[in-house]
């Protein structure tokens, strides 16, 4: 009979390896189109594609974190909601007031209603 502690760990190594894969970003959707003319989101695209492409997918098309393609906007009407669940997390989603400042999280913010919200 194993023990406990082996089972515990084989069902730790499992579960992270499915989270890692989950985040990699596998999906077959491509990038969106790159934004122009505007350098805040040309700038929440680049905060977008190193902060929350892993977990959210390329396109928004979701992954291990939630789809934000089409849905952030009916999701978050008023948009301080939003920049609330990326300030301080909420659930799996880390919180990003440490790592971003508010004028980074307010690019990607944008950038997920403006350019992946359309898709």
């Amino acid at each position: 009979m194993r023990s406990p502690r082996i089972l515990a760990a084989g069902l730790t190594l499992v579960a992270g390896v499915t989270l890692i894969a989950a985040c990699s970003g596998g999906g077959s959707s491509s990038s969106p189109v790159a934004p122009t003319g505007d350098p805040v989101l040309v700038e929440g695209q680049q905060i977008y594609s190193q902060n929350c492409s892993s977990c959210h997918g390329a396109s928004g098309q979701g992954g291990y974190g939630k789809k934000l393609a089409g849905v952030v906007t009916e999701k978050y009407p008023n948009i301080d909601d939003q920049i609330a669940v990326i300030t301080n997390g909420k659930g799996a989603m880390p919180s990003f007031s440490k790592k971003l400042s508010a004028e980074q999280i307010t690019a990607v913010t944008r950038y997920t209603r403006e350019v992946l919200g359309n898709n």
